[in-house]
Parts: C-alpha cells; sequence; structure tokens
C-alpha cells in the first residue's frame, strides 16, 4: 500500500517538474539572446512559421504548461480518490486507476492547449503575437484582455467552478464511477474555473516563465488556500487594474 502510493507520488511529482523543467529550457533559451528559440525551431525539418510542424509544437508546449501549472492543483483530488479507491476496493491496486483519473483531467486541458495553439497560430499569421515568445502586439487589445480576465473572476461560473475545485471530497462522494469520466469532469470544471487566467499568457507573453509561475500559485492558492474565493477576487481586482493601466 505504500509502496503503491511512494510510485504514484513519484510519477506524478516527476511529471510536474520535468514539465518546468522543460518550460525554463525553453524560457532561459529566449533570454540567451534574439532568436534562441526561434533559430531553433527554423532548424526543425519543415519548421515554418506557418507549417503544421510548427503548430504541433505550438501544442506540445501549450499541454506541457497544462501538466506544470494545472496538474499541481489536482494532487488533492488524487490523494482522495486514492485513499477512497483504496477503502472501496481494498485489494485492488490503486495506481492504475489514479492514473487514469490524472488522464482525464489532462485530457480536458489538453484540449485547452489544442485550442490555445490554435489562437497563437492565427494570430502570429496576422502580426497580432510575436512570433513564439507569444506575446500581443497591441497594448489596448492586452489590456482588455487583462480587464476580461479580472472582470471573470467575480462571475458566477467562476464561483460555481471554484466551489467544485475546492471540494474534491463531496465531488468524489456525489459522482463516483469510471475514474477517467471523474477525471475528465472534475477537468471540466477546473477549465471552467481557470481559462480566462490562463489567457493572460498571450498579454505577458506565454514563454514568461515568472508569470508561469505567479499564475500557478494564484490558482493553487484559488484551489486549497482556506478563502480561496477571496484569493480570487483579490486577484480579479488587480487584473482589471493592470488592465486599465495598460489601456491608459
Amino acid at each position: 500500500m505504500r509502496a503503491e502510493r511512494a510510485g504514484l507520488a513519484v510519477v506524478l511529482v516527476a511529471a510536474i517538474a520535468l514539465s518546468w523543467a522543460y518550460l525554463a529550457w525553453m524560457a532561459s533559451d529566449m533570454a540567451a539572446g534574439a532568436g534562441a528559440t526561434v533559430a531553433h525551431c527554423a532548424a526543425m525539418p519543415g519548421m515554418t512559421s506557418s507549417s503544421p510542424v510548427y503548430l504541433w509544437w505550438l501544442f506540445v508546449m501549450w499541454s506541457v504548461m497544462a501538466v506544470a501549472m494545472m496538474l499541481p492543483t489536482a494532487l488533492p483530488l488524487v490523494v482522495l480518490f486514492a485513499a477512497a479507491h483504496r477503502r472501496r476496493y481494498p485489494r485492488r491496486s490503486l495506481v492504475g486507476p489514479s492514473l487514469r483519473l490524472v488522464l482525464g483531467y489532462l485530457l480536458v486541458w489538453f484540449g485547452f492547449g489544442a485550442a490555445a495553439a490554435i489562437a497563437q497560430w492565427a494570430l502570429e499569421q496576422i502580426d497580432a503575437l510575436a512570433p513564439v515568445v507569444g506575446e500581443l502586439r497591441s497594448p489596448r487589445v492586452g489590456g482588455l484582455v487583462l480587464v476580461g480576465a479580472g472582470l471573470f473572476q467575480a462571475t458566477s461560473l467562476k464561483a460555481r467552478c471554484l466551489t467544485e475545485c475546492r471540494s474534491p471530497l463531496s465531488f468524489l462522494m456525489t459522482r463516483w464511477r469510471g475514474a477517467l469520466a471523474m477525471g475528465a469532469e472534475h477537468g471540466a470544471y477546473c477549465l471552467g474555473c481557470c481559462w480566462a487566467l490562463m489567457l493572460v499568457m498571450f498579454v505577458v507573453g506565454v514563454m514568461n516563465l515568472f508569470w508561469m509561475a505567479a499564475l500557478a500559485i494564484v490558482m493553487l492558492l484559488e484551489k486549497v488556500a482556506p478563502r480561496g474565493d477571496l484569493v480570487a477576487r483579490a486577484t480579479g481586482v488587480a487584473l482589471v487594474v493592470l488592465g486599465v493601466v495598460r489601456l491608459l
């Protein structure tokens, strides 16, 4: 039992750590000089800013970001699921079902990653977004995105999804079924809670490691802090202020 839990923890922590390491490597590539990452991409076979290979690379980048930023917020759900599975099925392994739960959760975020990659690719084609770096060129559009993300923090949809994310035990007690389906449903609530915050990356730069870490911490605190709802509202106010400043 302890060995299974330890093995599961190693797999999840390794996935998160490797994702952050990959993102840190890419960010350092950007900081190394003008276009280091762009040059690296250009050297890849078939890689151009309009090629399917480049679009696939963007999808991989966003998917790794999802693992790095969102998987930590799902760990309370995974821990509670593993304990509940052990109680329900004491003779069965908990590793497989727990990993299927994680897979269902991540599949939802990989879907978001696909949409974000397509959006980034399309915006780059019309020169509205800096290539690879992924930063909106227009300060006004960026300001509107920040204001919109901030206002979303105060909506009923945000509150409903955040409530579900903050209550993994209640979720498991009322929606117990296949692990993959449970993971996907919880992932959908998580996406409904956090999608607007993820769009902030288009304003600050998709490969801005500082903002990645800051937003990841905010989303984690929203879900696990004693008053995560206040964290969400305070974040919303801060984003609106930043957005107004950018507009002006």
